[in-house]
């Protein structure tokens, strides 16, 4: 399955502070019935792990494509990737997809990966947590670790990937926080069974349940 969607893209600015955000930022377990945008589901992707610059540098004589990306990773070798199971999304069909940040024609896009709504299976993968099943969407994060680990060893890597894990999520909860999304960050699952719902090779880190407040 090779389904790309574009996204709307991001906006960079808004009549809501980041101080605003931090001082009024609370989890949020219950959602209502009303779905999100498209527009702002790309605008929570890009805040988690979109491409925010781009630049050409000159290493060894050559010419390369820098992207940077809206949180930092160590030794820019971005071994997240981002995923979104999607229930409630305006113009998007219900299913599992992988956010492609870029670079490229696969710039700030959605893949599909699996057709249909399959939040009760994620729920029962993450201990019949209710906010999933309530949720709009439901972010996944997860990574690649041995893109980290061949630069920085077997040892620092993990924390390494586990503090990336950390920037991405309070990016996007800030940002869901500015458009009067709720969300709320999952940590208690079976790796294993998120690892087969998402079916490619990662491992997930992090769940966020995101929707309109009740």
């Amino acid at each position: 399955m090779d389904t790309k969607i574009p996204l709307p893209p991001p906006r960079f600015d808004s009549d809501y502070s980041i101080e605003k955000a931090l001082l009024n930022r609370r989890s949020i377990r219950g959602y209502s019935n009303k779905a999100l945008s498209q527009k702002e589901l790309a605008q929570l992707l890009w805040a988690c792990q979109g491409i925010s610059r781009v630049e050409t540098w000159q290493l060894r004589g050559h010419d390369m494509q820098i992207n940077f990306r809206t949180a930092p990773s160590a030794g820019a070798l971005y071994p997240l990737e981002v995923y979104a199971q999607v229930k409630r999304i305006e113009e998007l069909a219900p299913g599992l997809y992988h956010y492609l940040p870029g670079p490229g024609k696969d710039n700030h896009s959605l893949k599909l990966l699996q057709k249909g709504e399959r939040s009760a299976d994620l729920a029962d993968a993450a201990f019949g947590q209710d906010a999933i099943t309530e949720a709009a969407a439901n972010i996944i994060i997860a990574g690649v670790v041995e893109r980290t680990s061949a630069k920085y060893g077997g040892h620092r890597a993990p924390r390494y990937v586990l503090l990336e894990v950390g920037h991405a999520a309070e990016n996007l909860c800030l940002q869901a926080q500015s458009l009067g999304i709720g969300v709320v960050m999952i940590g208690a699952f079976s790796d294993e069974d998120v690892w087969r719902f998402i079916g490619e090779d990662v491992e997930p880190f992090y769940i966020l349940s995101v929707g309109k407040v009740r």
